[in-house]
This record gives C-alpha cells, structure tokens and sequence, in this order.
C-alpha cells in the first residue's frame, strides 16, 4: 500500500510512550543480596534512571553490565531491548526482547509490553510474519485492550489479508468505538476490495466522529469520485460529485498541501466546475517540487474547458513531456491544437493517439479526418 510506511505508523508514538510509561512501573529483582550487587561493577538504580531519562545509549551499557554479572536477568534484558528500540535499533530490540521474553517463560511470567514492543520492532524491520506472532500473542493475552487489535489490523494488512485485517479493526472499535484509525482501516480494506459503497458509509460514520480526520476525508474523497464514474443516473452522479468537492474542500482546509490541493481539483473536475478545478490545480502545482504528468493533464483539461486555449496548450505539452505515451493527453493536445487553428501539430497529436488506441478508437479517427481536411485545405 501507497504508502504504508506512513500510514500504518498512525499510532506508533502514542504506543511508544504506553510502553515506556508501562516498564517504568516494572519492579526489577536482582537474583543477589544488595550488598552484594554493591560490590560489582554495575549500578542497577542509575541503569533504570538512565532509561527513565531517555538515555538510552547509556542505559544499555550499564544493564550490559548487570548482564554480565546475570546474564538470565530477564527485566535487565527487557529494558536494554526497549532502550534499543526506541534508539530505532530494531534489530538489536528484537534479540534482547526475545530474549527477555524466553527468561520470563521459564519463571512463569508474562509481559505484554514485551510482546506489543517486540512486535513493532519487527513491524518496523518489514517481518511481518514475525511481528504477527508477537501481537496475537499479545491480544490473547490483553483481549480487551483496543490498541492491540489495532496492531494486529496493521500487521495483517501488511501481509494483504484484508479479510483478517478487518476483522481486527472491527474487535478494536467494539471495544473503543472513538477508534477512527481503525475506523479508517476498515474502510481503506473495503476499498480496496472493490466495496466503494461500503467504505463510503463507514467514512461517513468515522467523520461524525472525528470530522477533521484527513485520512478519512482523503479517502472519503476518492471513494466518492470513484462511486461517481459508476453512476449512470445524472442528478445522482452530481450530488455524489458535490460531495466530494466538500469533502476534498474540508480535507484542503485541514491539511493545505499539494496532493489536498490535487484530489480538490480532480473533485471540482469531476463536478463539471472548471474555473475551481483550474485554481486548485494551480494551487497544487505551485506547492509540488515536481509537478507530475497528471496534475498538468488535469489543469489542462480544466483550462481546455474554460477556452483558455493557449494555457492549456503549454500544460498539456509539460503533461505529454512527462508522459508521452498517455493517449488522453495526446488527444487533448490535438483538441487544443485544433482550437489555436495549428492543424498539423494536431493532426500529428490525433494520429499518435489513434496508433496508442490500437486504431480503434472512432472519436480520434473522426478528429484526424477532421484536420486532414483543414491541413488539405491550407496546402
């Protein structure tokens, strides 16, 4: 998924601190009387200060230290796993936290911060498999708490099992239905799965809930523009069109930047209203570092539309610069070169379009024949 990095990190930081807040309440035993842990070289107390100060880098050498003297000290494991994962050293999280984990079996305990840690860790690392066993274990452990079902969603959607993923998330907002990024999981499956009326309800009912959610309004958006293309019935078609055009209005507002700016455009194209499309557009142009061949095709239909030929003409051209086997950009670059009366540049814009469409399509052979005549005529 476009972008899954990001987006199935949506929780990663409230998660983070849980898990710190949690081991800072962890009593720790040393297998040794005080007085002889005084008299190696190690400092229990300043280990877990250090960790509860953030600094990881020295905690780890000083519960490196308490394992050397202990090496089965299972929670001197733990904290130098959790001192590692929050360093990002994923991979070296995943051996200590293992290792915590198999001491623990062996006394008759269980940590569920060790599990929710050990399966971000491989979360983060892409083992994805690995990861799952950690955050199942975890939910039949901790099988009223939200935020491991949630987990357990993100993970089985990395792994494509939309079905099971769903589920997931659907056992998150029963047991917290303020939930909106499992609510937005939900939908973002269904979509996915070709249920576009079903992720257009479930969006609905997040953004009641959270109306300012941009996941949720982002693909509200693109649900309802993809609904629209299916809709054969025109008053119909116009007020899910309309819809879109507030959604994406909203999402604008709550996260004005570039592809905002873009999914506005496309929504006020698709509702047939031109000289916003064309404003959006440009909006979302001047906020790209690198303008893409579709937005420039986008402005410059929006612009072929309100006549402003000779604009359209140049963002066309940037479009088939970008793109130049995209046989709707062609097409469009020969309507506009037809309007600026240049009818061999649209003549030759016509026939590659035609050669792309296989030679099957009627309405470009109908355009070639058109300005054959012209070009004919000026000869």
């Amino acid at each position: 998924m476009r972008e899954r990095g990001e987006r199935l990190g949506v929780r990663w930081g409230w998660l983070v601190t849980a898990i710190l807040a949690m081991s800072m309440s962890v009593g720790v035993i040393l297998p040794v009387a005080a007085e002889s842990v005084r008299r190696v070289e190690f400092d229990w107390e300043r280990a877990v200060s250090l960790y509860k100060q953030g600094q990881y880098r020295e905690a780890i050498a000083e519960f490196e230290r308490v394992l050397a003297e202990y090496p089965e000290h299972a929670d001197s494991w733990k904290f130098a796993g959790l001192s590692h994962y929050f360093l990002k050293e994923n991979e070296q999280a995943t051996v200590s936290l293992g290792k915590a984990i198999e001491l623990k079996k062996k006394e008759g305990r269980r940590d569920p911060e060790l599990y929710r840690a050990l399966g971000q860790a491989f979360f983060a690392l892409g083992r994805y498999e690995k990861a799952l066993e950690s955050f199942e274990a975890l939910t039949a452990m901790q099988p009223v708490v939200a935020a491991n079902f949630y987990l357990l969603g993100l993970t089985l959607t990395s792994l494509d099992r939309g079905e099971a993923a769903s589920s997931a998330f659907e056992k998150a907002v029963a047991l917290d239905p303020g939930d909106c990024d499992s609510i937005f999981y939900i939908a973002s499956n269904r979509f996915r799965a070709g249920k576009v009326a079903d992720a257009v309800e479930v969006l609905r009912r997040g953004l009641k809930i959270s109306p300012r959610h941009p996941e949720m309004l982002g693909l509200l958006t693109e649900s309802l523009l993809r609904q629209a293309l299916t809709e054969v019935d025109e008053k119909t078609r116009q007020s899910i069109t309309d819809e879109a055009a507030r959604t994406a209005t909203l999402l604008r507002n709550v996260r004005p930047d570039a592809a905002s700016e873009e999914m506005l455009g496309r929504a006020w194209l698709a509702a047939k209203r031109y000289a916003n499309a064309e404003q959006a557009l440009t909006r979302a142009i001047e906020l790209s570092r690198t303008p893409s061949a579709m937005i420039c095709f986008n402005l410059g239909f929006a612009l072929a539309q309100t006549k402003s030929w000779t604009r359209a003409l140049e963002r066309l051209t940037e479009a088939n610069r970008l793109a130049p086997d995209d046989l709707n950009t062609l097409y469009y670059l020969g309507y506009v070169y037809e309007n600026l009366r240049r009818y061999q540049q649209a003549f030759e814009a016509y026939s590659r379009a035609y050669e792309l469409s296989g030679q099957t399509n009627d309405d470009i052979r109908a355009s070639i024949e058109r300005v054959s005549l012209k070009v004919r005529g000026r000869d």
